[in-house]
C-alpha cells in the first residue's frame, strides 16, 4: 500500500517494518524511519527503530482491539506524512 514500505516481518506480536526509498531497489531510508518514529511519539505512539531503517513494533501482550486500532491509525498517519519526502 505504501511505497516506502519495503518489507514487513515479525515473530508473534513483534513486527519489523522496513522503510525504503524505492521498493524495487530497496534503498534504505533511515531519515524517513527516524521521521516516522519521532512523529509517532508526538502523536502518542512509542515505536522503536531497529537496524538502519526498520521500525520495530512491540505491543504489550495484553492489548485490546481499540488500542490496536488507535496505534495503527497513528502509524498509518505517520507513514503517509513521510512518504512524500521519499
Amino acid at each position: 500500500i505504501y511505497k516506502i514500505v519495503g518489507d514487513i516481518r515479525g515473530r508473534g506480536l513483534m513486527i519489523g517494518i522496513e522503510i525504503v526509498r524505492d521498493q524495487k531497489t530497496k534503498e534504505k531510508a533511515a531519515d524517513l524511519r527516524n521521521h516516522i518514529v519521532d512523529s509517532a511519539f508526538y502523536n502518542g505512539l512509542c515505536i522503536l527503530g531497529a537496524g538502519e531503517n526498520t521500525l520495530r513494533l512491540s505491543p504489550p501482550l495484553m492489548i485490546d482491539r481499540d488500542q490496536a486500532d488507535a496505534a495503527l491509525a497513528i502509524l498509518e498517519k505517520c507513514i503517509q506524512e513521510a512518504e512524500p519526502k521519499a
